[in-house]
């Protein structure tokens, strides 16, 4: 088995382990949903902003990125609607993107911090499976790779 295809198998673990926490937490009252909408959403929606650029880092997106991004996260994009989405929202997942980012990890911290520890889990994971997905690992997505999980360590 390939190292991509561990870290697949691992991360649907995760993932699935990661949601049913966000349903303990917001059953417990803990969430504020009209604050901040339902809480897999909310941490869903920033593992796609940070999946999306490190796909895009090195300056293509492959359909094999594509297909990986598909098949492991519940997407439904094709290349052409990738490249689209990635172009029409590239400055909104800049610095702007980063501090947003990094108050939700801290707000998830202040809620629970196992939860926050298994996201961050959940975050590398996704990170991994992403840089290895095409094959080809350059050194600007090494670099993104870097600077995304400083996000987060």
């Amino acid at each position: 088995m390939k190292n991509i295809d561990i870290y697949t198998e691992e991360f649907n673990l995760k993932h699935e382990q990661f949601i049913i926490g966000c349903d303990a937490i917001e059953e417990a009252g803990l969430w504020d949903k009209e604050a901040y909408g339902e809480m897999e959403a909310f941490y869903s929606a920033d593992m796609a902003c940070i999946i999306i650029r490190l796909i895009a880092a090195d300056g293509r997106i492959t359909d094999k990125e594509v297909d990986y991004l598909n098949e492991n996260f519940g997407f439904d994009y094709d290349l052409v609607t990738l490249i689209d989405a990635y172009e029409s929202s590239k400055e909104a997942l800049g610095e702007a993107f980063d501090e947003f980012f990094v108050k939700g990890i801290e707000l998830l911290e202040s809620i629970n911090a196992g939860m926050a520890k298994a996201y961050r889990a959940l975050l590398s994971l996704a990170c991994d499976i992403i840089i290895a997905s095409d094959g080809v690992v350059t050194s600007a997505e090494i670099k993104e790779l870097e600077r995304v999980k400083a996000l987060f360590a």
